[in-house]
């Protein structure tokens, strides 16, 4: 495990950890503090300067890191395809809850491609509906086997049904995965309405329903939750949308297992 501040005035080291206590020491003394940040609202991010210090650290293995990020500042950067190829090499999942409100910074464009392209996912939000994106995103560290990471570029109104599936659950248990879908690969704009989508299992049993009196909310343009499944069964999950405009949309679909799962394919990259 390893954290560290970003966008500070002093640029901080990264620190790495080998236990959950050592982790939240740091974390709860490095705490967000503007008066550390640059003082402006010109200046990019250097998030991704501080990435690349991650990724060639030379001191612990990144395959299969999950990296969890929460940005206020925006990047400058137009081209991070090199830390992209880097990240996917390495099979290193990014996600990404980015403010709808920069403090600073142009580019947000970039931060959601990184995620897109390493089956990640970028939540854009802002005030509690950030926070609760980012405590969604987070909770990867007790569901970390990604098995369902699907896109979909849709437009106006209608129907997604990802057909059905066998989660990694053994048979014979019961339990609960996490999911997480997003809707707009930038700030939510006018052009979206609706979205609901169920999870179903094949003999009927509806395991989840968005929205509905225990669902989750829309946190901006994310919505994750839990549902309960059982090993033997298969399920399938259909998502409605709606967007009064004909403009392309991308869709983000990603399902997580607390048992192994290899990982998924990679979205095209060239």
């Amino acid at each position: 495990m390893a954290n560290v501040l970003f966008d500070t005035k002093q640029e901080e080291e990264i620190e790495y950890h080998t236990d959950s206590g050592s982790l939240n020491i740091s974390l709860y003394s490095h705490q967000p503090d503007t008066s550390l940040g640059y003082g402006d609202t010109t200046t990019g991010s250097n998030l991704y300067t501080v990435l690349k210090k991650f990724l060639n650290n030379g001191k612990v293995s990144i395959c299969g890191a999950q990296v969890y990020i929460a940005v206020k500042r925006y990047p400058d950067e137009s081209d991070v395809s090199d830390i992209i190829f880097q990240l996917r090499a390495s099979h290193v999942m990014v996600y990404i809850a980015v403010d709808s409100i920069p403090s600073g910074g142009s580019n947000s464009a970039t931060l959601y491609e990184m995620a897109f392209l390493t089956n990640g996912y970028c939540a854009f939000a802002t005030g509690s509906a950030l926070s609760n994106a980012f405590l969604w995103i987070t909770y990867g560290i007790a569901w970390p086997y990604q098995f369902i990471a699907q896109n979909f570029v849709v437009s106006g109104s209608g129907r997604i049904e990802i057909p059905a599936f066998k989660t990694p659950t053994p048979v014979g248990y019961n339990d609960y995965l996490r999911f997480a879908i997003t809707l707009q690969n930038h700030t939510v704009d006018n052009s979206f309405v609706s979205m609901n989508h169920t999870i179903e299992s094949t003999d009927g049993f509806v395991a989840y329903k968005f929205p509905s009196r225990d669902a989750q909310p829309l946190c901006g343009t994310a919505q994750s939750d839990w549902f309960p499944v059982n090993g033997p069964l298969s399920y399938k999950w259909t998502i409605d949308y709606h967007y009064n405009t004909d403009a392309p949309q991308i869709i983000e679909c990603r399902m997580y297992s607390k048992y192994y799962h290899d990982f998924v394919p990679l979205p095209d990259f060239k």
